[in-house]
């Protein structure tokens, strides 16, 4: 990615995401099985940043178009950030506007992502929020406080009595949300974060735990994460596990991690291979496990390009609706960076 100036306070970057993939997902609800196939290509995501730098002040907006299989919300263009930075005595950061959660390991975008696809198929963990951050490094520390109007998308199933209304229905009411990092660097390629996010809401509080630890030496970079929460509003029903509503209710408890290792082998060539899990445990006792297994090659064709193929097979298992499903992936993605 390189920063395209249009003058001394202005300058612009941005990607073009573009995928193909083919699916093939076995479900075994009773008897008879059932087979799935399926085919897309698509532009997952089309992003431009603006940064704006001033003396005393910088700031950013993201503007996206995105689409296709891997949008939460469907097609359609929107402002992803808005916010201005003020930079403090000693290092120290005030961000006030809409931008990204401070936790979890993969990165928001695909130009920071090791793989084509993310490490969980309903990831527990915040997004995007408004509100006001403060960031202090200091050496090889960063902590980071986020005081906001939400920290997770309520898009909920269930409202307070545990009765159904579809998918997509904002019902919940966020009087606030708390977030707070810190991360360390501990040396001789040793890294540890580790940060929550809570949220309280008319119909009841949420929060989660996430951690994380990574190991870079030579050309090999490893990660480990974990992360836990409850959610007593519904933030956590898994509306969309594989394609099913499938747990909900208005106490749900979520565990979820990951295993990588990264191999670059040469200057522009690395694979990477990951394995994550999620649990999740609903009223009633209902219950949905997913293990996911990845292996990717990721080739820079030059400066702009980058070309990633990817085979992923994720195992699904719900109590409730007695499934077991399994589904295979081959996807192969092409990224223009500027």
């Amino acid at each position: 990615m390189g920063e395209i100036v249009v003058n001394e306070f202005l300058s612009f970057e941005g990607f073009v995401d573009t995928s193909y993939s083919h699916t093939d997902t076995e479900n075994e609800i009773g008897n008879p099985n059932t087979s799935v196939s399926d085919n897309s290509f698509q532009v997952d995501e089309v992003e431009v940043s603006w940064l704006f730098n001033f003396a005393a002040v910088s700031g950013q907006v993201d503007t996206q178009l995105e689409g296709g299989d891997r949008s939460d919300t469907g097609d359609g263009f929107f402002v992803e950030q808005a916010f201005v930075n003020l930079p403090l005595a000693n290092g120290d950061v005030v961000t006030v506007g809409r931008y990204a959660s401070m936790l979890g390991f993969e990165a928001f975008e695909p130009t920071g992502l090791y793989q084509y696809s993310t490490a969980y198929g309903q990831s527990v963990l915040p997004g995007y929020a408004q509100g006001i951050k403060y960031t202090r490094e200091s050496g090889a520390s960063v902590f980071g406080i986020s005081l906001q109007d939400e920290a997770f998308d309520n898009f909920r199933n269930f409202d307070a009595a545990n009765n159904f209304q579809g998918v997509g229905q904002n019902l919940s009411s966020s009087s606030f949300g708390l977030e707070v990092a810190y991360s360390r660097d501990l040396g001789n390629g040793f890294a540890i974060f580790i940060g929550g996010a809570f949220e309280d809401s008319t119909f009841g509080d949420t929060n989660v735990i996430n951690t994380y630890v990574t190991y870079e030496t030579g050309a090999w970079i490893f990660a480990a994460e974990f992360n836990t929460g409850n959610s007593e509003n519904g933030v956590f029903s898994v509306r969309d596990f594989n394609d099913a509503v499938i747990i909900g209710g208005t106490d749900v408890d979520a565990n979820s991690g990951l295993l990588m290792a990264n191999y670059a082998y040469s200057a522009d060539s690395s694979v990477t291979a990951r394995i994550s899990f999620e649990e999740f445990e609903g009223q009633n006792n209902v219950q949905g496990d997913r293990t996911s297994y990845t292996l990717a090659h990721n080739k820079a064709l030059n400066d702009n390009l980058a070309l990633i193929v990817e085979v992923s097979r994720a195992d699904v298992e719900i109590s409730n609706i007695v499934k077991d499903e399994e589904t295979t992936e081959v996807a192969v993605e092409l990224l223009f960076t500027f």
